[in-house]
């Protein structure tokens, strides 16, 4: 679905839709392997700085002991002795997974493949499938779903469009920023922001953490922790009043219950990429809804900014046709 206006696009230049599926390949997944190095080659010069992480993490964790041994009068030498043993141990099963999880490619690059094959005959059988829906569907119905059709590629077209768009923004503004703070790496850790800002709420919070308990185990100085955190809070404002109203439009826009709801289903069934397609698919789920009488008032209660139209349903949805609950029940 996100591929397939690209994949239009290609068609209606090449006139061969084998060719334009190839095309929309290599233009989606050039930018996105060039990302992905990116973040290797970071995390490869990042990573290469953890002993002195670790040494930096003892220290700060051995001050912090010795003020609760005072505090509640612990033996200094026994309670040394367990943070050492136990703290090397977290530290290292801590660091190796991190790292792994960068820098092992096994399982992304064999799942990768499946969904590029998967994706593929997905395009490629795309009017058929189309073709099979519409004939399902009675004649007087047809036209609506073709609407339908056409409403949701506008839908996925804007969502991918503006979610590259976010990225590029966000990752140049935050990196620019931790530039002028002095934090190592910085467009590593602007542009990963950027990513996981694709995760509504968890993506946000991970980016602005990682770099935060970064600089709390590197900086010699106490401000610059704090001003990525300020940092963070600023952009954060800029993107949600600013920037994403105007590049996502407010069609994407899923009220926050719905879309925890969403992550939360999203993760236990695909886990990283139920996250990822949490949002588009409730924004997707919500247009549909929106095509049908019984399930337009569950659309507008998908809505964000749902306590502003907290009478809308009683004054618009107050009629037998919009009950929901009807396909289930039946009134004796």
């Amino acid at each position: 679905m996100m591929l397939k206006p690209i994949v239009d696009f290609f068609q209606d230049k090449l006139r061969n839709r084998i060719v334009s599926i190839f095309a929309a390949y290599l233009t989606f997944v050039l930018p996105l392997l060039a990302l992905i190095l990116f973040f290797i080659n970071q995390s490869t010069a990042l990573f290469s700085d953890l002993p002195s992480i670790r040494k930096r993490l003892f220290a700060i964790g051995d001050e912090l002991l010795s003020m609760l041994s005072q505090y509640f009068s612990l033996d200094q030498e026994v309670s040394s002795n367990w943070f050492s043993t136990n703290f090397q141990s977290i530290l290292d099963l801590s660091f190796g997974f991190v790292q792994e999880s960068f820098q092992s490619g096994t399982t992304f690059i064999a799942n990768a493949v499946l969904i590029i094959v998967i994706t593929y005959f997905l395009l490629l059988y795309r009017t058929a499938f189309k073709n099979f829906l519409i004939s399902q569907s009675k004649p007087k119905h047809r036209a609506a779903l073709q609407h339908l059709f056409s409403q949701i590629q506008k839908l996925t077209k804007r969502y991918m469009i503006g979610q590259g768009i976010m990225v590029i923004i966000l990752g140049t503004l935050i990196g620019l920023g931790l530039w002028a703070i002095g934090v190592p790496h910085p467009f590593f850790w602007g542009f990963l922001a950027g990513f996981l800002e694709i995760i509504p709420y968890i993506g946000t919070s991970i980016g602005g953490i990682l770099p935060f308990t970064y600089m709390l185990m590197v900086s010699d100085t106490i401000w610059q922790p704090w001003a990525v955190v300020v940092l963070y809070i600023i952009i954060q404002q800029i993107e949600g009043n600013l920037i994403s109203p105007n590049v996502m439009g407010s069609s994407i826009k899923v009220n926050p219950l719905f879309i925890i709801i969403g992550l939360f289903l999203g993760g236990i069934i695909w886990g990283i990429s139920g996250l990822i397609l949490a949002l588009p698919i409730l924004a997707i789920s919500k247009e549909v809804f929106r095509s049908f009488d019984k399930l337009t008032a569950i659309s507008y209660l998908m809505e964000d900014g749902l306590a502003r139209k907290e009478a809308l349903f009683l004054e618009q949805f107050d009629d037998s046709k919009y009950h929901f609950l009807s396909l289930f029940f039946k009134e004796k």
